[in-house]
């Protein structure tokens, strides 16, 4: 272990130094060894964390997908239109009106000429 060099250390108040190279080289050896078991270690709790949010992911969109279809169920038995069956009616009923106008008018036209017949028969 290098006595000579500690008590030369000690005497020198830290001009030579304590530890030889041999022995600082296997202390960051170890030291290497440890960090690399816990870089491992942190790994698989990463891979393992990373797995789990995944997963985590997956179900929320999950049940997301199964509150949509629920949700839309609920409506249908409660009889509440959707807003695409909405936009529907409201084409449909602009439609309806715009043919009932249209017969309205014909119906107004064939009124006025029967109003005007007497007329223009006594006109020629």
């Amino acid at each position: 272990m290098g006595l000579i060099r500690k008590a030369a250390s000690i005497g020198t108040l830290g001009l030579i130094n304590f530890r030889s190279k041999s022995e600082r080289l296997e202390a960051l050896e170890g030291d290497l060894d440890g960090t690399i078991e816990e870089r491992d270690r942190l790994a698989v709790k990463a891979s393992k964390a990373s797995k789990r949010a995944k997963k985590a992911e997956l179900e929320a969109v999950d049940q997301a997908k199964k509150a949509k279809k629920a949700k839309r169920r609920a409506r249908k038995m409660a009889g509440v239109p959707s807003a695409t069956e909405l936009s529907d009616s409201a084409v449909n009923m602009g439609r309806r009106q715009r043919r009932k106008a249209k017969r309205q008018a014909k119906r107004l036209a064939k009124k006025a000429r029967r109003a005007t017949e007497p007329i223009a028969d006594s006109l020629s």
